[in-house]
C-alpha cells in the first residue's frame, strides 16, 4: 500500500520519535531535526494514501497542520519542490527491460530518495546561511546605506537568500580588488544561471575544469565576468 509522510500535531511532551523509521534521516541531522519538530509541536507520520484521502476535515488542527506544512513549501526552491513533485508522479513503466535493469522502483522509494536530496539542500541553505553576511554588514563593507544593497538585492546586483524577514548575503561576491566591492554583472549571472542561490553559491567556489582548476569566482575576478556567464549558459543548455 502507499503511503506518504505528513506533518501532523504532537504534544511537546510526548515521548515517542518525531520521525518514522521510513524515512532516510539520520547522522547529525536526525538530532536537530528532533528537536526542531519538538519545539513546533510536530511530528512526521507515515500514512496509508487512502486513509489521508478518506479521512474527514479536522478543522482547526487540519488548518494549522496546513498552515506548518505551506511554510515548509515555501521556503523550498521551485527547482526542489519539482524534483519532489517529480517523485511521486513516477511511473514504474519506464520503458526499460526488467531483465538487464532490474524493477523499476516505485513512487515511494523515489520520493524518499528525493526528501534526503531535499534535506541536503536544506543543510547546505542552513550552512549558506551561517557563513554569509547580514544586510547591515554587507553594507558597512561597502560603504552604503543598508538601502541601497536592498536596491542592489531587488535589480539582482547583489546575490542573497532570506532566512525569516532578514537577508543573507554570501561572501563569494564581495571583492576588494573591484572598484564596487562587488564582482560583475552578478544579476546577469543569476539570469542564466539553472538554479538558485544555494547551487550558484557552490558552483562560483567549486574549482572548474574549464578553468584549469580554478574557481568561477577567481576567474570572474581576475578575468571578468564574460567566461564565467558563458560557462553558466552552457549549463542551462546542457539541463534542456
Amino acid at each position: 500500500m502507499t503511503e506518504l509522510f505528513v506533518l501532523e500535531p504532537a504534544a511537546a511532551d510526548e515521548p515517542s520519535d518525531r520521525i518514522p523509521e521510513g524515512l532516510p534521516v539520520g547522522g547529525a541531522e536526525r538530532g536537530p531535526l528532533e528537536r526542531a519538530l519538538r519545539n513546533a509541536g510536530l511530528a512526521i507520520a507515515s500514512v496509508p494514501f487512502d486513509v489521508l484521502i478518506d479521512a474527514p476535515d479536522g478543522g482547526d488542527d487540519r488548518r494549522e497542520l496546513r498552515a506548518a506544512v505551506t511554510a515548509v513549501v515555501h521556503a523550498a526552491a521551485d527547482t526542489e519542490l519539482e524534483r519532489l513533485r517529480a517523485a511521486v508522479q513516477t511511473d514504474p513503466d519506464d520503458g526499460l527491460d526488467v531483465a538487464l535493469w532490474g524493477p523499476a522502483p516505485d513512487s515511494v522509494a523515489v520520493s524518499k530518495a528525493a526528501f534526503a536530496d531535499l534535506q541536503d539542500q536544506f543543510a547546505a541553505r542552513r550552512q549558506l546561511s551561517i557563513e554569509s553576511l547580514s544586510r547591515d554588514d554587507a553594507a558597512q563593507l561597502l560603504g552604503v546605506a543598508p538601502q541601497s544593497i536592498t536596491a542592489k538585492l531587488a535589480a539582482g546586483k547583489l546575490v542573497g537568500l532570506k532566512v525569516g524577514r532578514e537577508w543573507r548575503l554570501p561572501m563569494w561576491q564581495f571583492d576588494s580588488d573591484d572598484p564596487s566591492g562587488i564582482l560583475p554583472d552578478l544579476d546577469r549571472l543569476q539570469s542564466v544561471f539553472p538554479g538558485g542561490v544555494v547551487s550558484l553559491s557552490a558552483w562560483m567556489q567549486r574549482e572548474q575544469p574549464e578553468f584549469g582548476g580554478r574557481s568561477a569566482r577567481e576567474v570572474m575576478s581576475r578575468r571578468g565576468s564574460e567566461p564565467v556567464i558563458a560557462l553558466a549558459q552552457a549549463l542551462t543548455a546542457a539541463a534542456w
